[in-house]
């Protein structure tokens, strides 16, 4: 009986513990998924139409924005943010694109003030910035100043009697050395100079600086009039100067278990912090080798080591540069858990999840494969043995950078380990064939295109697919050209993993399959983007950065001179363009007011106008200036070069020869600096009450007090004095069609004949808007030119002052309108033709798309030099499906 008893409430024991276990499980899986539809993971990737440029070119780009592991075309942001980012980590400059359908193109010219270096190109959208700036697109191109620049620098380090020196030598593109001048130079430490100085150029034209602790690895600026008089500034980092190779372990999962067989990934880093070949051993006791291997051109490889309880690890590396380093293998763990992952199989992949004996209590661990909240696998078994084996169909899941996480009952994760998985069907080959073998000069090139789905979708039907098309003469780049960044590289790896990824598209083949053992290795060495468990429950509250479906402007009301929010104010959007073009709002109870969902292109301007519940314009507004995201200047820090100048001469130089003869054919606007003349103007000084939408002395004249001060009449005292003004019949007449003025007073549209009304010794200041930069805010208003007229305050004024009260100024940022590429033409007759063709990039085509038979053509015209020509296609389908394809041509 009291067995019985005993055996009935073990099993109600039980039972109550599966239940508990299934509710967890139940909740787990329900928080996940409400994460996974409320945090739906955007990508990007940009196409450009080449990686080296020189001041004065374009950047040609195309955008797709897709969502998740399937890659489709995204429709959830229909704004993107591209920026340009110098070697310092200032933005440069940035653009807007508008996105449809998931895709944008666009353009960037490269200012010829550009400081030469490497620059970071970079793309965004607002939802994405919800997530680390480690997973924003990003591409380093070097962009080299020979135009006002024309300077090379060749930079290092020298030690001269027990002193270091930085050593810059400078000559200009020729070789010829620098002549004698004064260099002042700064070190800055982020925003802070950390040291400064000056210094002469020696006879070898060369400047030495000491190296002191305080700007030993700091960022050094340069800043000197070259021989063409015109000023120059250089940037230079000084960090790789004083690094020295490195190698790093990666335990598989991040633990190691003793008396367990245990993969161990390494890293070998040069001073650069790009991967350098190393022979690594593993050594116990200092002296056994427990095991061998040798990393790739990248720097990792991975080996299998069983490591026994009570024995101490070291890893020596012996570097290609026949440098050594020795290093301390991460803790060994008497109790816990690791994992080891095989996917040598072309069909499945396996998992080992190895166990010390004291966790051996056969409790159900579970197997979870999962992306951001989606759950692509689930498994589980009892913890009865030291190594517990799950696999899974590669062709059950989907292509890209995943998670497994091997759970315990609580589904908390034991251990964690990122793969990638290769689904074959989502391979899209694409076939490219030419009208023929090799080309000469200025011949006609034309491509079609045919997308072939095959069995790799499981039927014949080919589908529609958006693609772009870059083409340049590799004789300008060299043969051995590599394209480091690609659309695979970027929605497969890029947008999950943290941290700098050397060469990125290197782990794809041409066939669109990937380099399975290295791209693990890969992995086995990175952060990547993953979900916290302890903090799962909160991870569904309300993202910062909400989706754009437009342009947003957002800002606050208070009660006039008061920090009190103006609740439940009237709020009116207003284009300058058009006053009869508004939009209403109402501020919240904090006094914050938005418009969403907004579409104009930039250099907009518009006016905000705000009034209280009463009607009454007591209002101040503000303004919030969107600010772009955070520089992660850390992710691709290892490709940022110094002396961009001299390492890609040969193509600033073709480059500037080939764009001189855009700006004689007008088909490039021609920057043309003349000597620095520093003129001192004493500005006639406007009240800061002038209600001058463009700002108070924001105008093509001012008349000030002091001006008026001897008439009898405002009409006597403008007549003769206002530029491009006449008067007849006591109206200001704008003498550009003889149309009359607006007159403005103190914020008020009046008759312009009341100027004949006004004391003249009641007026501080009359601003004369004639030109379109000033008038253009006023809209219709403006269309005639202005008279703005600003009354004095005090109590010797012997007429009020009227400040307008309620409205703003604003320009924010708007969409970039495109420009067209131009393609020359050499057919008969045509007239888009250059006297010598040089260019650098071939050809831009970034607008193709396949039709319901997956075909697709486009054509171009080769230049006047012979070489092999490079042609990069990239897109995707519908489906997701990613595409990539580059062929190499012959010009004869």
């Amino acid at each position: 009986m009291k067995s019985s008893r005993n055996l009935l409430l073990l099993l109600i024991t039980l039972t109550a513990a599966l239940t508990t276990q299934a509710q967890q499980l139940e909740k787990s899986q329900k928080i996940l998924n409400e994460y996974a539809n409320n945090h739906p993971q955007e990508k990007l990737h940009m196409q450009t139409d080449r990686n080296v440029y020189a001041v004065g070119e374009t950047i040609w780009y195309k955008i797709y924005s897709v969502i998740g592991m399937e890659n489709r075309l995204s429709v959830l942001s229909n704004v993107a943010y591209i920026e340009l980012i110098n070697p310092a980590g200032k933005i440069v400059d940035q653009k807007i694109n508008a996105l449809y359908a998931g895709v944008a193109v666009g353009e960037m010219a490269l200012a010829d003030s550009l400081v030469e270096g490497s620059y970071r190109l970079r793309a965004y959208t607002n939802w994405m910035r919800n997530n680390d700036e480690d997973y924003f697109f990003e591409k380093v191109i070097n962009i080299g100043n020979v135009r006002s620049d024309n300077i090379e620098t060749q930079s290092t380090t020298i030690t001269e009697n027990g002193q270091e020196f930085y050593v810059i030598q400078l000559a200009n593109v020729s070789g010829a050395a620098m002549p004698k001048t004064k260099i002042s130079y700064e070190f800055k430490d982020g925003e802070k100079v950390v040291d400064r100085g000056r210094e002469d150029i020696d006879q070898e034209g060369r400047i030495k600086i000491k190296v002191t602790d305080k700007n030993k690895g700091k960022l050094l600026f340069l800043s000197f009039t070259n021989p063409d008089k015109r000023k120059v500034q250089k940037t230079i980092s000084t960090k790789s100067f004083f690094s020295e190779n490195s190698i790093q372990a990666f335990p598989e999962g991040g633990h190691l278990i003793a008396d367990e067989l245990n993969r161990i990934a390494f890293k070998a880093i040069n001073p650069q912090g790009k991967g350098i070949k190393a022979k690594i051993y593993i050594l116990a006791n200092n002296t056994d080798t427990a095991a061998t291997l040798e990393t790739n051109s990248l720097g990792m490889a991975s080996v299998p080591c069983y490591l026994n309880k009570g024995t101490t690890y070291t890893v020596q590396a012996h570097f290609a540069d026949n440098t050594q380093k020795t290093i301390n293998l991460p803790a060994i763990e008497n109790s816990g858990y690791s994992i080891s992952v095989n996917q040598s199989s072309p069909a499945k992949i396996f998992a080992q999840v190895n166990i010390s004996q004291d966790k051996v209590n056969n409790e159900e661990v579970y197997f979870v494969l999962h992306h951001l909240g989606n759950i692509y696998y689930i498994a589980k078994q009892k913890a009865s043995n030291k190594n517990v084996l799950f696999s899974i169909g590669k062709d059950k899941v989907p292509t890209g950078v995943m998670t497994i996480s091997i759970m315990n009952k609580d589904f908390l994760p034991l251990v964690e380990r990122v793969i990638f998985n290769l689904n074959n069907n989502r391979i899209m080959p694409l076939t490219i064939k030419q009208d023929k073998d090799s080309y000469g000069k200025r011949s006609k090139v034309t491509n079609n295109l045919t997308l072939d789905l095959g069995n790799s979708a499981g039927t014949d039907t080919a589908t529609l697919a958006s693609l772009s098309a870059s083409v340049i003469n590799l004789t300008k780049y060299g043969k051995d050209l590599s394209d480091d960044v690609s659309i695979l590289s970027s929605l497969y790896l890029n947008a999950d993993l943290k941290g700098f990824i050397e060469k990125p598209a290197y782990y794809f083949n041409a066939d669109g399959t990937v380099k399975t053992q290295e791209l693990d290795d890969l992995l086995l060495t990175q952060g990547w983007r993953k979900i916290d468990w302890k903090q799962l429950d909160s991870l569904n509250n309300t993202p910062k950065y909400p989706i754009e479906k437009g342009l947003r402007i957002t800002g606050m009301v208070k009660k006039l001179g008061r920090k009190a929010p103006a609740a439940n104010a009237k709020v009116q959007l207003i284009s300058t363009r058009n006053f009869m073009d508004f939009l209403d709002t109402t501020a919240n109870a904090k006094g914050e007011f938005e418009f969403d969902k907004l579409i104009f292109p930039d250099s907009v301007k518009f006016l905000v106008s705000a009034q209280d519940e009463k009607g009454k314009k007591n209002i101040d507004i503000t303004y919030n200036k969107p600010s772009p995201a955070d520089v992660n200047l850390a992710k691709n820090d290892p490709l940022i070069q110094n002396d961009v100048n001299a390492s890609f001469r040969e193509q600033l130089l073709a480059g500037k020869r080939f764009y001189q003869q855009l700006e004689s054919k007008g088909l490039m606007d021609k920057v043309t600096e003349i000597e620095e003349v520093v003129v001192t103007v004493q500005r006639p000084k406007v009240p800061d009450n002038s209600t001058n939408l463009n700002g108070p002395g924001n105008a093509d004249q001012v008349i000030t007090a002091d001006d008026l001060s001897t008439c009898t009449t405002l009409e006597m005292c403008l007549a003769g004095r206002l530029m491009g003004v006449v008067f007849q019949g006591g109206k200001p007449m704008n003498t550009r069609g003889n149309v009359e003025m607006q007159v403005v007073l103190d914020g008020m549209y009046v008759e312009s004949d009341m100027l004949s009304t006004i004391n003249p010794q009641d007026v501080a200041s009359v601003e004369v808007l004639r030109n379109i930069n000033y008038t253009s805010i006023y809209g219709s208003y403006g269309g005639n030119g202005l008279i703005v007229i600003t009354s004095k305050t005090g109590r010797d004024a012997s007429r009020g002052n009227f400040q307008p009260r309620g409205l703003l100024a604003i320009q924010p940022k708007g969409i970039s309108l495109m420009k067209e590429y131009y393609k020359p033409e050499y057919d008969v007759d045509s007239n888009k033709q250059f006297d010598q063709d040089l260019r650098m990039t071939i050809h831009w085509e970034p607008g193709i798309v396949t039709d319901d038979h997956g075909k697709a053509s486009f054509n171009f015209f080769t230049s006047d030099e012979i070489g092999t020509y490079r042609m990069i296609i990239e897109g995707l389908d519908v489906e997701g499906r990613l595409i990539r394809k580059v062929i190499d041509f012959e010009v004869k």
